[in-house]
């Protein structure tokens, strides 16, 4: 087994505690300079009071991000799914021996893919950092990457770009820029520092920035389905009854409010049953043409 990379000084946090997801490789056949990377982020998260969310695993970026902050009494939350999880008992297969000490905390998620633990992951989180790794670090990285470019979260993202691992990602990135494939410029979706400790000093200015933080709450507006339309319609004895079966169908139904409420049985009887009664009439209309043209064929 590799020594621990030598003790750094760190600087302390300028900022409150955050919640980090870390990505990273989880093989052991890791190069050094990836896994002396990895301690360093561990080490630096846990002396600024940060916690590092990460997958659990027992070697490589993934290994020495959890000794890391274990070393330096960090809090600590990995995410493994249930697959490895030993004849139901609370040993796990795989998982880093940090877990079950102190700080930390194990999470197992279920079902028959990593969507849940992706979401186990990333939930309550306030950035990401992306450390050198394969296939399913970039597929957690570029699916967050593609959530943050079309607007289903802000946080931020940043690479550690260890010997330029990660120079691919921005040049396509640049490409796709210059191609007018993206709706938003490359800094914005993913950004690259040099160390891992360079990554959490962004990290720390970015949401220390006013203009960033507001950004950090929910920005996704649903916008109202045929469904929700269709119920400002419905006056009040009907607006249950409607309210369950589009919740049946996904609608979430229990936003509206009781001023939307009274808006609604506002509305007059006779005003339903005339828009019922055209709606009606169309579909007669429709139905006996489509049956004349039939015949005369």
């Amino acid at each position: 087994m590799e020594a621990d990379p030598e003790p750094t000084q760190q600087k302390a946090s300028s900022t409150k505690p955050l919640r980090i997801c870390c990505y990273g490789s989880s093989s052991s056949h890791t190069p050094s300079q990836y896994t002396a990377a990895a301690y360093n982020l561990g080490q630096t998260l846990a002396l600024r009071g940060h916690t590092c969310v990460n997958g659990a695993g027992a070697s490589g970026c993934m290994e020495y991000m959890n000794r890391g902050a274990h070393d330096n009494n960090g809090h600590i939350v990995g995410v493994i799914h249930e697959k490895f999880v030993v004849d139901g008992s609370d040993c796990f297969e795989g998982a880093n021996s940090v877990f079950g000490k102190g700080n930390r905390r194990l999470l197992v998620a279920k079902g028959n893919d990593l969507q849940e633990r992706k979401r186990l992951l990333v939930e309550g989180a306030d950035a990401i950092v992306v450390l050198p790794g394969g296939p399913g670090t970039w597929d957690e990285l570029w699916e967050m990457a593609c959530a943050r470019h079309i607007g289903f979260h802000s946080m931020p993202i940043v690479c550690v770009n260890v010997d330029d691992y990660y120079e691919p990602f921005r040049e396509i990135l640049q490409r796709a820029h210059k191609d007018e494939l993206l709706y938003k410029h490359p800094s914005y979706i993913l950004h690259f520092e040099e160390t891992s400790e360079a990554a959490v000093d962004w990290i720390e200015k970015y949401l220390a920035d006013p203009n960033n933080s507001t950004k950090q709450q929910k920005v996704i507006k649903r916008r109202s389905s045929i469904l929700k339309r269709l119920q400002s319609n419905v006056s009040g004895s009907t607006l249950s009854i409607w309210g369950r079966m589009t919740s049946f169908f996904g609608d979430d139904v229990d936003e509206y409010d009781s001023a939307s409420e009274k808006r609604l049985n506002d509305v007059p009887v006779w005003h339903n049953f005339a828009v019922f009664s055209a709606g009606l009439s169309l579909g007669l209309l429709a139905a006996s043409r489509i049956s004349s043209n039939g015949a005369r064929v």
